[in-house]
């Protein structure tokens, strides 16, 4: 599902990441944690192409990511569903139009949009604020738009950077939980987090960053 040869990524001749070897096998549930600026953030924005790596290989769903034109990376997006840090909601549109819009682009009729989004909404308790703008929310309800919007669509892949970090710890369980039952369902779930309760709540593979490297990979505590 996921593999990682050689990865190295800079900035401005400073690296952020350092040879990384990673593989995710299909239906793994994973953590990625470490310090800010450890490169996490980074390292999700090569999987779902957004940057390229100064170096090494990205393979994801088979199609080597690092070296896909602009156009093709609709192709590999359609397979996954990415909850951003910072949102990233279309402004100018409703809740609902946030969730059928993702549903459009995948080519779905326009009553199967309606009834996906809604049922997704109201999975997250959100089903009252559909007809809502973004600018309208709470910090806590944007987020589970966003969260809606990337599993509206049942990717078999999902990407979270921080999906935790604007919501209390009674939707924060219950966002880990509905992760759990997607995971269960077949979906690749990788989650990147500095919330070491989340680690201990949900007992799955742990990868750490550190100064650009996997220092760490296995059951978590260390």
């Amino acid at each position: 599902m996921i593999r990682l040869r050689g990865v190295e990524k800079a900035y401005n001749h400073r690296r952020i990441l350092r040879g990384l070897d990673v593989h995710i096998e299909p239906g793994e549930f994973v953590f990625l944690t470490g310090p800010s600026g450890a490169g996490k953030t980074t390292l999700l924005k090569l999987l779902y192409g957004a940057q390229r790596p100064t170096g090494g290989e990205v393979w994801v769903n088979g199609l080597r990511v690092d070296t896909l034109s602009r156009p093709q990376l609709p192709t590999l997006r359609r397979t996954m569903g990415v909850i951003f840090q910072d949102f990233k909601l279309l402004k100018r549109k409703t809740v609902m139009e946030n969730l059928t819009f993702v549903l459009r682009f995948h080519g779905l009729p326009e009553r199967e949009c309606q009834r996906r989004a809604y049922l997704t909404l109201k999975r997250l308790a959100l089903q009252h604020r559909q007809s809502a703008y973004p600018e309208s929310l709470s910090g806590g309800e944007q987020q589970r738009v966003a969260i809606a919007r990337a599993l509206v669509y049942q990717p078999r892949l999902i990407l979270a950077d921080e999906p935790t970090g604007n919501l209390d710890s009674e939707l924060a369980a219950e966002l880990m939980s509905l992760l759990c039952d997607i995971n269960y369902q077949g979906a690749t779930v990788l989650v990147a987090t500095h919330d070491h309760s989340l680690l201990e709540a949900v007992p799955a593979r742990t990868l750490i960053l550190h100064h650009g490297t996997i220092e760490y990979d296995g059951a978590w505590p260390p």
